[in-house]
């Protein structure tokens, strides 16, 4: 055995010692900031959202979410059009007609907006109580029909149904008003674009629309289906205002401008018919070549945006007038509302 082995010197005592304690503060300070990361890493974990990719678009279907029937039969629809025409003229009822789609363009799922409008939409309540004031035609998207001429003719070339722009959904022809201008044309259209249906508020809205021509009424469908709900289609559609509506509509129109050129005199003709008032104006122009119920929708929408003709938009007038007129120079939409209060 070494005689050395065992020896200790109060040096090497020192220096064992100092190397235990380093060691040792060094283990901590490891394990203390091992221990930080690890709890600012689950705080972090915990509080912040985590991102999740979009899930991917549900595909087509031929299979609707199930939806209980309030009803035992469905809706009942004349299927030929000349007998619903003049089953409307001897009833003096409007004649509403659904153009319907059993498959699904390449494109649009126009089958599948038909079958849930056929399914959940003509199964509420309020839409089948105001069904009750037409009478109903219900023929395919791509009808023929028979001229004077013993020809078959597109249901879509009629005059007015090129604005269904070949789509399924709701034509109005009005049969009500005897003594008015539309007596006999179509006055109102609802398409269903992008292949979706109307909701069922959406749908009452139009078949409670006031009678007026198709242009008429179409802007005022648009203002009345705003989310923002708008008031100044409640008011009484008089004559006279909405006289001055479509004035207006046809001279931006004819000129291609926007603007409110002679409200003063405008103004002054209505007070001569209803006495004193405070009128009010507000004009929109769509963007070039787009469909009429398109540019009702954005037309309302610029209304929208701008502060001023939001202002008069948004409440509810004593009398109210809306038209809206294309231009042939530039093929715009000139839509104005004027009010009287």
């Amino acid at each position: 055995m070494s005689p050395f082995k065992n020896a200790t010197t109060p040096q090497t005592t020192t220096v064992r010692f100092l190397t235990g304690t380093l060691s040792r503060f060094f283990l901590t300070v490891l394990i203390f900031a091992a221990l930080s990361i690890f709890a600012v890493a689950q705080r972090y974990t915990v509080n912040r959202p985590v991102s999740r990719p979009a899930p991917p678009p549900a595909p087509l279907t031929d299979e609707l979410p199930e939806h209980v029937p309030l009803h035992d039969t469905p809706v009942q629809w004349e299927t030929d059009y000349d007998f619903a025409r003049k089953t409307a003229k001897k009833l003096a009822k409007s004649l509403l007609i659904y153009l319907y789609a059993d498959n699904d363009l390449p494109e649009l799922p126009v089958g599948s907006a038909c079958r849930k409008f056929d399914t959940v939409i003509l199964d509420d309540e309020t839409v089948r109580s105001e069904l009750e004031g037409y009478v109903r035609l219900k023929l395919p998207v791509n009808a023929a029909i028979t001229d004077e001429e013993g020809a078959k003719i597109p249901l879509l070339s009629l005059p007015g149904f090129e604005h269904m722009l070949e789509h399924p959904g709701l034509i109005v022809i009005d049969f009500a008003s005897r003594d008015e201008p539309y007596y006999g044309q179509l006055t109102g259209i609802l398409p269903f674009l992008r292949g979706e249906c109307p909701t069922a508020k959406q749908t009452e809205t139009f078949l409670t629309l006031p009678p007026g021509t198709l242009t008429q009424r179409t802007l005022v469908y648009a203002v009345r289906v705003h989310p923002d709900q708008p008031l100044s289609s409640e008011g009484e559609a008089l004559p006279i205002v909405v006289q001055k509506a479509t004035e207006h509509a046809l001279y931006q129109a004819e000129r291609g401008i926007l603007g409110h050129q002679n409200f003063s005199v405008r103004s002054s003709q209505v007070k001569d018919v209803i006495g004193t008032g405070n009128p009010s104006e507000i004009c929109a122009q769509s963007r070039s070549g787009e469909s009429l119920f398109e540019g009702a929708i954005g037309c309302m929408r610029a209304w929208r945006y701008s502060s001023s003709h939001w202002s008069i938009a948004r409440k509810s007038h004593r009398y109210y007038g809306y038209d809206m007129v294309q231009s042939d120079r530039n093929g715009c939409w000139y839509a104005v509302g004027f009010f009287m209060d």
